[in-house]
């Protein structure tokens, strides 16, 4: 099986995206610019449109990557949510997953990155994201080098401005 470790990130789902990272400084994080996530989510077969906003800590391997809650979605509850770790081909590891028993919870699909990533959760209740390492890997080293963290501050200040907190 060719999931590659050390997993690359640990995700977390919080209720206010500006206030987690506030927080999770004053124990010395740093965070790269906020980015919004364009997808697809797969429900019943169909694609449903889904956006969010997300960033990742500058320490790292492994990431900690903060997500923005969203009511109705896999990412409802806030708290820790998952461990991140890298395939080559998410849907044949995810179809092995799920043949081995660990069973599929969410499949979606990133916009941005034209990549398929799915969710599957343990029997003792620890969710696994598989990521595509050829289709996010390059992106996100790009984004975790900090280049574009000016840039991308100015498109995140104004988009999470809209963002209901709480």
């Amino acid at each position: 099986m060719p999931i590659m470790l050390p997993s690359y990130h640990i995700g977390i789902v919080v209720a206010d995206l500006r206030q987690a990272m506030a927080e999770f400084g004053k124990i010395g994080l740093e965070w790269h610019a906020p980015v919004r996530n364009e997808s697809d989510l797969i429900v019943g077969g169909e694609k449903v449109p889904y956006s969010t906003w997300m960033t990742y800590s500058k320490q790292g391997p492994a990431y900690l990557e903060l997500l923005q809650q969203s009511p109705g979605t896999i990412w409802a509850e806030t708290g820790l949510h998952h461990l991140g770790l890298w395939v080559d081909d998410v849907p044949a590891e995810s179809e092995h997953l799920t043949a081995e028993g660990i069973p599929l919870l969410q499949q979606a699909y990133d916009k941005v990155v034209d990549a398929p990533f799915s969710y599957h959760q343990t029997s003792d209740g620890i969710r696994l994201e598989l990521m595509d390492i050829g289709h996010v890997g390059p992106g996100l080293a790009t984004y975790l080098s900090g280049a574009a963290d000016d840039y991308l501050n100015g498109i995140a200040t104004a988009g999470l401005d809209g963002v209901s907190e709480g």
